[in-house]
């Protein structure tokens, strides 16, 4: 059945996360990254402090969280549109908690992950009893989430959270120089990229994506698999939410916004396509770091910030574009053969 859909088998994916580095996407993506780190470091020099590098890929971590179960997302052949509002809805409501209603900080983190696995749910749950796409669900909980962000915290800032509990001197902390959320951000990418390439539930979202009436034909649980795939990508903005609140110490119903366009666009820069049937967890966190880069150096080199829009839209259309020629190319070998 691998052979006939066309996703790899788990004797050709490569035992480990490190032989996938090698691989013609992560590797083209992270000498990409390489050469606009050395580019802007040639002109500003100060751009290759460890503190200047270190908050470019803590700022890329954020939204970097929520593009690896974007991969999980579009290669299945699904969008998820909602998830920086989640993301808002998380991070507000267990500031509440801990500031309001006073919840041990621990409780409240935990009860904010919790939140975004159920919101992620409620996305599936909809988009299989409507029948609808992933895309069309969740651009209407957007505004759902976004509106219950603005009434949780009645659209102001939330203040008053115990900054000197345990949760926030570990979550908020900066081992070795670096920030914690760097290090999770890291672990993320080993986990989703084993559960990506390495088990039965990594080989199903890829098989659906590949070509979801053969899936259904080969009695693949579409459904219930969209719905685990919507319920991760909830749980990981509810991570990214809890360790921004963990580092910054407040919140704001206008955090997250524009960060499912990151989150989609680190995913896509980083090898995944669009099509479905395809994706790397790795390329996406490389793309993510791609993005943060690409705002840090336009800022040092005196552009207006509204440029690094308009430059992460361009190499989308640059990602989509050689994928789409791969594709044509591929299918033409297939089609002599």
């Amino acid at each position: 059945m691998a052979q006939q859909s066309g996703v790899s088998t788990a004797t050709d994916r490569g035992p480990t996360v490190l032989g996938r580095v090698t691989g013609s996407k992560e590797l083209g993506i992270l000498l990409v990254l390489i050469g606009m780190i050395v580019f802007i470091g040639v002109f500003n020099p100060g751009f290759l402090s460890v503190d200047s590098l270190s908050n470019a890929a803590q700022r890329a971590s954020y939204y970097g969280i929520m593009a690896l179960g974007i991969v999980f997302l579009l290669s299945m052949g699904e969008i998820d549109l909602s998830i920086g509002a989640l993301y808002a809805v998380c991070i507000n409501a267990s500031a509440i908690m801990m500031s309001e209603w006073g919840w041990d900080p621990w409780i409240a983190a935990l009860a904010g992950v919790i939140l975004g696995l159920l919101l992620g749910a409620f996305n599936g749950f909809l988009a299989n009893v409507l029948g609808l796409p992933a895309i069309i669900i969740t651009l209407g909980t957007l505004s759902l989430f976004r509106g219950l962000a603005l009434i949780i915290s009645g659209g102001r800032f939330v203040y008053g959270i115990p900054r000197e509990h345990a949760f926030f001197q570990i979550f908020g902390s900066e081992p070795l120089g670096i920030p914690m959320v760097i290090w999770i951000f890291a672990l993320l990418t080993i986990v989703l990229s084993v559960l990506y390439r390495s088990t039965r539930y990594g080989y199903i979202v890829r098989a659906i994506g590949s070509n979801s009436r053969a899936a259904l034909l080969s009695g693949i649980p579409i459904k219930r698999t969209r719905l685990i795939t919507l319920t991760l990508m909830g749980g990981l903005c509810g991570i990214s939410a809890m360790l921004t609140l963990a580092f910054f110490s407040t919140a704001d119903p206008n955090l997250g916004t524009g960060y499912e366009l990151q989150a989609i666009a680190a995913a896509i820069i980083g090898g995944t396509a669009l099509s479905g049937g395809r994706g790397t967890v790795l390329g996406a966190a490389i793309g993510s770091v791609v993005i943060a880069v690409i705002g840090s150096g336009i800022t040092r080199f005196g552009i207006s910030a509204n440029y690094s829009t308009f430059v992460t839209g361009a190499m989308i259309l640059l990602a989509v574009g050689v994928d789409a020629l791969i594709r044509r190319r591929q299918a033409r070998r297939r089609t002599v053969a």
